[in-house]
């Protein structure tokens, strides 16, 4: 049996992926200390709706449907002016209330429902 002649170019790929291997998996380990990002801040839709209520009951024209069932999205991640949609459904009238959200903190605020 003759030996087959390996091309060059082959055994050179080869030496260097045996070199190479050890260091890309070295780089994909934390170093000890790296900050991990922190998760993303989020609304809280429960609060979120108490507040959505309170404002539509200080508003003597809005103050009916404070009583209504009101439904907002919930964990929505916080991004400034983003514009959220909550609804009241006052029998067969569903109404809109727009929220936007003002800062990276999360606070908004509840506009006037349509």
């Amino acid at each position: 049996m003759s030996a087959r002649r390996v091309p060059s170019r082959v055994r050179l790929v080869a030496a260097a992926a045996a070199v190479l291997a050890p260091l890309l998996a070295s780089c994909a380990v934390l170093v000890p200390g790296t900050p991990t990002p922190a998760p993303p801040r989020t609304v809280d839709g429960a609060q979120l709706e108490r507040d959505v209520r309170a404002v539509l009951a200080d508003d003597p024209a809005t103050a009916p449907l404070a009583t209504a069932p009101v439904q907002c999205p919930q964990q929505v991640v916080v991004y400034p002016h983003l514009v959220l949609f909550c609804q009241v459904v006052q029998g067969p009238v569903i109404r809109s209330i727009p929220v936007t959200i003002l800062d990276r903190e999360g606070n908004y605020q509840v506009g006037r429902p349509f």
